[in-house]
């Protein structure tokens, strides 16, 4: 696979506490993802469906989403 660029969500990941409460944690981190999306011009049209995530589930489907969209225009994801 040719990839065209390369991203790192790795302390993005790390950062969620699966220990902690779904609800106060997405709410936690959620700022960082978007100011991580936001610096990622490929990636900056995630922010808005991010900003309304509420839950881990809807979290996990919106993370699938964009692992879906870097596989398809060859963003290599390194976690």
């Amino acid at each position: 696979m040719n990839w065209k660029q390369k991203v790192n969500f790795r302390d993005l990941l790390e950062d969620y506490d699966t220990d902690k409460d779904e609800l106060q944690e997405i709410k936690r981190v959620k700022p960082i993802w978007i100011e991580k999306f936001n610096s990622i011009n490929s990636l900056k049209h995630f922010v808005e469906p991010l900003k309304k995530v509420k839950t881990e589930s809807q979290f996990n489907k919106w993370l699938g989403g964009v692992f879906d969209y870097c596989d398809y225009n060859s963003i290599w994801v390194e976690l």
